[in-house]
C-alpha cells in the first residue's frame, strides 16, 4: 500500500505544479528556497501502483492510436457505483467524456442558447462561470449563505433567481468546490422540486464525490424516482491523481438528453478519449487495491485536517469551513491588512494557495489551501501559516 508519508519529488514531471519552467513564468517566488505549492487541486501523493501497471502496460504495446468507449470501462463504472455508492446505472447512459470543464462546455452549448441565463451557486470553482461567459450566455449567481462555518442554499432567492431569469440550465457542485459542502437530502430535495417546477436541466458536477471523509457522498443518482432531468459527471481523477489523463463521464437522466449531448460532442469532433483514460479508470474502479488505497487516503486526508483545524483553533482571526469532501481547505481570514498585500506576503514565503479572487463571486477574506500533502509537509505549512497570519 502507498506510503503517504513519502515525500515525492515531482519537478521532473512536467506538471503545472511543480514544474520549474511553469511556476517561474507565474510566481514571484525564491527558487532557491523551498516552495510550498498548495494551490491546484491534485495529490501529492503517489497514483496507486494498480493504476500505475495499467498504464505501463498499455504503453507497452507501443502504438498510441484513437480509442472508442470500451465496454469493460462502462461496466467498471456500473460496478463502482454498485459497490461504493449502492446505485445501480445503466450502461446505455453512460459517456465517456474529454474532462469535467469541457463537459460543462459542452452542456452548455448543447442545451441553452446565446443569452439565455444559466444559474450557479457563487463562490464557485471559476470554470463554472467561465463556461457561460465564453459561450456568450449570462451567469446568474445564487450566493450561498455563510453561517456556522458552513454554506447553505437561500431557497427563496434560488428560486426568484430562476423565475425572474427563466433559467434553463442549473450548474450544481456536488460536493462543493471550494467549500467542501456535501449536501444534505432536505436540501437535495429541495433543489429537485423547485427544477422540476420550472424544468430546469441539472448538470451535477460530481468529482469530489469519491473523497467524502466522515459523510456518504450523496449524489442525485439517488434521487431518480425524483427528478430524470440531469447530468452527472464524475472522474477518478481527483481520489487517484490523475488530472493530467483528461477524462471524465457523463451519467444522463433518460435517453433523450443522452442523445442530445452525444451529437453535440460529435458535432464538436470530440470522439475518443485519451489512450490511457480508459486502462487508468479500469484499474481505479475495478482493483481492489485501488479500493482500499482510497480508503486509506481518506482517513490520511481526514487526519490532516483535524490537525491543521487543530493548530488554528486559537486563532480568533481565522475561521476553516467544515470539510465534507475532498482535500482543499476553505479559509476565512479576517484582517486590516490590504489583501493584495497579503498575496505578496504568502509569495515572499514560498507559500503559493488560491485566493479569493481565483473563485467565481467570491467575497474578500477566503483562500485555499490544499492539504493532500505528507504529515511533515504539513506541519511545516501549518507552521509558516501560522507565522504569517498572526502578524496581519
Amino acid at each position: 500500500m502507498n506510503n503517504f508519508n513519502k515525500i515525492i519529488n515531482r519537478k521532473k514531471n512536467k506538471e503545472r505544479k511543480w514544474s520549474s519552467e511553469y511556476l517561474e513564468n507565474n510566481y514571484s517566488i525564491d527558487f532557491s528556497k523551498k516552495i510550498y505549492n498548495l494551490s491546484i487541486a491534485d495529490l501529492d501523493f503517489e497514483t496507486p501502483k494498480s493504476i500505475v501497471k495499467a498504464i505501463f502496460k498499455r504503453a507497452k504495446r507501443k502504438t498510441y492510436s484513437y480509442t472508442y468507449q470500451e465496454e469493460s470501462s462502462i461496466l467498471s463504472i456500473i460496478n463502482w457505483y454498485n459497490k461504493v455508492h449502492n446505485i445501480f446505472l445503466k450502461k446505455e447512459l453512460i459517456k465517456l467524456v474529454h474532462g469535467t470543464v469541457n463537459a460543462m462546455f459542452e452542456t452548455v452549448k448543447c442545451f441553452t442558447n446565446i443569452n439565455d441565463a444559466v444559474l450557479i451557486q457563487s463562490p464557485i470553482y471559476q470554470p463554472f462561470e467561465r463556461s457561460i461567459i465564453k459561450t456568450k450566455r449570462k451567469v446568474i449567481y445564487n450566493r450561498l449563505v455563510y453561517k456556522n462555518n458552513n454554506y447553505f442554499v437561500n431557497f427563496e432567492e434560488f428560486e426568484k433567481q430562476i423565475k425572474e431569469n427563466e433559467i434553463k440550465l442549473f450548474l450544481w457542485c456536488n460536493p462543493h468546490n471550494p467549500g467542501g459542502r456535501v449536501w444534505n437530502n432536505e436540501e437535495i430535495e429541495k433543489i429537485i422540486e423547485i427544477c422540476n417546477k420550472y424544468k430546469i436541466l441539472i448538470f451535477s458536477d460530481e468529482v469530489h464525490g469519491d473523497l467524502t471523509l466522515e459523510k456518504e457522498h450523496n449524489s442525485i443518482l439517488k434521487y431518480r424516482n425524483q427528478i430524470n432531468n440531469f447530468i452527472v459527471c464524475n472522474s477518478p481523477n481527483k481520489a487517484f491523481n490523475l488530472g493530467g489523463l483528461k477524462g471524465s463521464y457523463m451519467i444522463c437522466s433518460n435517453n433523450e438528453i443522452m442523445k442530445k449531448i452525444l451529437t453535440q460532442y460529435e458535432n464538436d469532433s470530440l470522439t475518443s478519449s485519451n489512450v490511457f483514460f480508459q486502462p487508468a479508470l479500469i484499474a481505479a474502479y475495478s482493483n481492489e487495491y485501488s479500493f482500499k488505497w482510497l480508503l486509506k487516503l481518506k482517513k490520511y486526508i481526514l487526519s490532516n485536517y483535524l490537525f491543521f483545524k487543530n493548530e488554528l483553533k486559537n486563532f480568533d482571526n481565522v475561521k476553516i469551513m467544515e470539510m465534507d469532501a475532498s482535500y482543499l481547505l476553505w479559509i476565512n481570514l479576517k484582517t486590516q491588512t490590504n489583501w493584495d498585500e497579503i498575496k505578496t506576503i504568502f509569495l515572499k514565503k514560498n507559500m503559493i494557495l488560491n485566493f479569493y479572487n481565483e473563485f467565481a463571486d467570491c467575497e474578500q477574506g477566503w483562500l485555499r489551501i490544499n492539504i493532500a500533502i505528507s504529515k511533515k509537509q504539513l506541519k511545516e505549512v501549518t507552521k509558516k501559516f501560522k507565522e504569517i497570519i498572526k502578524n496581519l
